[in-house]
């Protein structure tokens, strides 16, 4: 029965995610999800029923356009095979209960805001703002692991019994650190260099995800997105400078420029948050026990 919900699973996350692809391509552009119907967007050709089976038809039609041979994004089947993969790993995770429809629908946000962000830089209030708003609902539908929450409590002899509530609390701090971590180093950052250093839409994000994953598992994303954010730019860094240089001059000290304006360059931000929130949903709790271990 296991394997079979969890193919279950797999197929209902399959056409959210085809859905998922619809929201990532219109909603940056303030564009509605529900009309016009599917359709290409080199020919404008609606897209029939029969090719629009998730994943299966864009195998079938070698990823082109059956009208114009437009060809359609990667990014069409790996949403569709994520969000698949995601839901089906929520059940073999948290099992038959409230916490997988939870992290399913944390899933769908969090995945939906990763690629908008990396394609558009935007991080849009459609899916953010409603994401803080139900993060908060499941904490009381589908409480999870309150250890966070109950420390502080317990620094000042406060002990609630109550599991809903105290997961709302638990909650609404994820929600409230994380912000207002990220809007600490936002005004800092603003106070050194006179520009932002990032958008809005990172601080609702995390917001988001501290309501879904409560103070602990914020606390792990706060400290490895970061980390996340400069490895990747460190290799960017490398992969820039072992490229050929040419020995005209002018060429060089464009070259010289270019090296110079790396760290004005923007980093969508969101991508990181978004893959370590998806990581503390998973491992998250492992990491913090083998954290904790090593000070015992």
């Amino acid at each position: 029965m296991d394997r079979f919900l969890e193919c279950v699973l797999f197929v209902v996350g399959l056409a959210f995610g085809s859905f998922l692809n619809v929201c990532i391509s219109r909603i940056p552009h303030d564009e509605s999800v529900v009309s016009p119907r599917s359709h290409c967007p080199a020919c404008s050709a609606p897209i029939r029923w029969y090719d629009n089976i998730p994943l299966v038809n864009w195998l079938a039609l070698r990823g082109r356009c059956r009208d114009c041979a437009w060809h359609i994004p990667l990014r069409y089947p790996v949403v569709e095979l994520l969000t698949g993969v995601l839901f089906a790993a929520c059940y073999v995770w948290f099992g038959p209960t409230w916490l997988t429809l939870k992290f399913c629908v944390f899933s769908f946000l969090i995945l939906g805001l990763i690629f908008m962000d990396a394609e558009t830089g935007l991080l849009p209030r459609e899916f953010t703002y409603p994401g803080i708003v139900l993060g908060l609902a499941f904490s009381w539908i589908a409480p999870g692991d309150s250890a966070g929450t109950q420390f502080v409590l317990g620094l000042y002899n406060w002990h609630w019994e109550n599991v809903q509530r105290l997961s709302l609390l638990d909650s609404a701090l994820g929600a409230a650190v994380g912000a207002g971590f990220l809007y600490v180093a936002w005004g800092l950052y603003y106070l050194v260099r006179k520009k932002h250093g990032m958008g809005f839409g990172d601080i609702a994000l995390i917001a988001m995800s501290g309501a879904f994953l409560g103070i602990k598992l914020t606390l792990f994303v706060i400290f490895t997105a970061p980390l996340l954010a400069v490895i990747y730019a460190i290799f960017l860094l490398a992969w820039e400078a072992s490229g050929p240089h040419s020995a005209d001059s002018s060429e060089s000290e464009a070259s010289v420029d270019g090296g110079r304006n790396f760290f004005s360059r923007e980093i969508p931000f969101g991508v990181f948050l978004g893959a370590c929130s998806l990581a503390a949903m998973l491992v998250g709790q492992s990491a913090w026990q083998w954290y904790l271990e090593m000070f015992r």
